[in-house]
């Protein structure tokens, strides 16, 4: 049984890596997270992930993230579907709804996130979903569109339990992140992962954000380790995956490890 990590969702084009990549990608490497998806958050990003994931011999992804929705152009489903074309980009997204803080319109958000969906399925690849304090729009797009796409995922999952169920019944995947780490925003988590089942569960660290020590009283963990994240920390997501499931460590490794393969349909 293998250890091996991957972890679904990095922001390797995010400014705070930059210059740094070979290095956050061994220091992965050093902690079992040998398989990484870059994740694209605009066109720029998608374009950059797509030549970052070429260079690591990784995956990534190709959208806007809600927050950039209000960046969508006439020509931007075009140039994404350019960038889908690479043998590297193996999903839609990151793309959804987050009405958390609106840095773009909702009705602008929901018109970008219904153009992922029809890229989606013009491409036949999987979606990578975004969703905060938009569960109910979400699951009614969702249901409306499950049938005729591959596979989705709602990645970093913090929501409530009902959430979670209503989520599971539609047949999408689970992405959790350090949030289960976090006493103070993620404790809740805690009582009901464990109905994830097990094909549908996948874990991310969403670095550099969402570190797994930020409420860590460990005198070894410094200030940088809980404000930046980082691929390597993942080990960290799936000790509390499995303390909190009851499940052991490797078994968590295997089973993430083959969703991954199944999900975005690539080989080890």
């Amino acid at each position: 049984m293998s250890n091996n990590l991957v972890d679904i969702c990095v922001n390797l084009s995010d400014g705070v890596f930059s210059g740094q990549e070979k290095i956050i990608v061994q220091e992965a490497n050093s902690n079992n997270v040998f398989k990484m998806v870059l994740v694209g958050n605009n066109l720029a990003s998608s374009q950059k992930v797509a030549a970052l994931a070429k260079q690591f011999n990784f995956i990534s992804t190709a959208g806007y993230h809600p927050h950039n929705a209000k960046e969508w152009a006439k020509g931007s489903y075009q140039s994404l579907l350019e960038v889908a074309k690479s043998n590297y980009v193996k999903a839609i997204g990151e793309c959804g709804l987050d009405f958390n803080r609106n840095f773009s319109p909702p009705e602008t958000q929901n018109k970008v996130f219904l153009n992922h969906i029809a890229l989606a399925k013009e491409t036949n690849l999987p979606m990578f979903v975004h969703e905060r304090d938009a569960f109910h729009q979400m699951h009614s797009v969702l249901k409306e569109n499950m049938g005729e796409c591959r596979n989705i995922v709602i990645h970093c999952f913090t929501g409530t339990k009902n959430a979670l169920i209503d989520y599971l019944d539609l047949g999408v995947y689970i992405g959790l992140t350090g949030w289960v780490c976090d006493d103070r925003r993620g404790k809740h988590l805690r009582d009901f992962i464990d109905i994830i089942p097990d094909d549908k569960l996948l874990i991310e660290t969403d670095s550099p954000y969402l570190s797994p020590y930020i409420s860590s009283k460990n005198p070894a963990v410094t200030s940088e380790m809980k404000h930046s994240n980082q691929p390597a920390y993942l080990v960290e997501v799936a000790k509390d995956v499995a303390k909190y499931r009851n499940q052991s460590y490797d078994y968590i490794c295997e089973i993430t490890y083959q969703n991954y393969l199944n999900f975005f349909g690539v080989d080890k």
